[in-house]
């Protein structure tokens, strides 16, 4: 009876861990949609931000893709009852969990100081307008995709110059136009693109730390299911050892060959034919 429980309770045990494993699967898509989306967006403005902004979606990239690895290991080695296996997926996903919550309190820490990057940044690439086509596609794309103007307001062109010349304000600068034949600007932008670009910074580093830490939670419970598959397998292993030693044992104890019985308690077993008279009463 102890043994039909340790059965069934193996098999519950593997059932659920290949449920976690298809969630994994799910968040391993979630994770990375999030790191490739805020990489995308990273990736726009990638003229004022530094390198390193790109790590914590590159990681999440990572395990994502790892996820995928890992939860079909786990699925073979419940599936085939490999206690190696599942310790493995067991130490993979630890390595996974360590990962992500690096990657969210990388993405906290660099929000410190963020103001100051992009300010730095912005007036650098503002005074490379004229001289430089990528920097004038960068301020463009940022002035009309954020609808701002300047790195605090519009009145920062006013402290742009080129040769000595001073520059207009961008038409990306512009709310809209007053005649499209003409491009006479109406109305410009006022505020900064400081704050603009910092809120994306802020939203993206929440939403990678929120992600990391909710798909964190899933991870450890899957952790949990495959250590206590690793040691029911192990204890079925040990049941089902103990049980073939003790047949054996069993069936050795249990054979004696023969003429080495014990003579005292084991006698011999004498076949006698019936004593029946013979036909016409004939005699020997």
């Amino acid at each position: 009876m102890a043994a039909t429980h340790l059965d069934v309770g193996l098999r519950c045990i593997k059932y659920l861990l290949c449920a976690v494993n298809s969630l994994f699967v799910l968040t391993g898509v979630m994770i990375i949609s999030v790191g490739t989306t805020i990489y995308a967006v990273y990736e726009n403005f990638s003229h004022f931000l530094d390198t390193s902004y790109f790590s914590p979606a590159t990681v999440l990239i990572v395990v994502g893709i790892l996820v995928f690895i890992i939860a079909f290991m786990g699925c073979c080695g419940a599936l085939r009852e490999s206690t190696c296996m599942v310790l493995v997926f067991a130490f993979l996903l630890s390595v996974v969990l360590i990962m992500e919550l690096a990657a969210a309190v990388a993405a906290y820490a660099l929000q410190d100081g963020i103001k100051d990057l992009l300010a730095e940044n912005i007036k650098m690439t503002m005074h490379q307008y004229e001289k430089n086509e990528e920097a004038k596609f960068a301020i463009d794309f940022m002035q009309s995709r954020l609808r701002c103007c300047g790195y605090n307001s519009y009145l920062d062109w006013n402290y742009v110059s080129f040769n000595n010349t001073h520059i207009d304000v961008p038409d990306s600068c512009c709310a809209y136009l007053v005649d499209e034949l003409s491009d006479r600007c109406y109305g410009k932008y006022q505020e900064g693109c400081i704050s603009r670009l910092s809120i994306i910074v802020h939203r993206s580093a929440l939403y990678i730390g929120t992600g990391a830490v909710a798909i964190a939670l899933i991870q450890l419970t899957g952790i949990m299911f495959a250590c206590m598959l690793g040691r029911a397998i192990r204890r079925q292993k040990t049941e089902r050892e103990r049980r073939r030693w003790e047949l054996r044992e069993n069936l050795v104890n249990g054979y004696e060959p023969l003429g080495k019985s014990d003579p005292i308690t084991t006698f011999p077993i004498v076949y006698m034919a019936p004593d029946y008279p013979l036909k016409g009463d004939q005699k020997c």
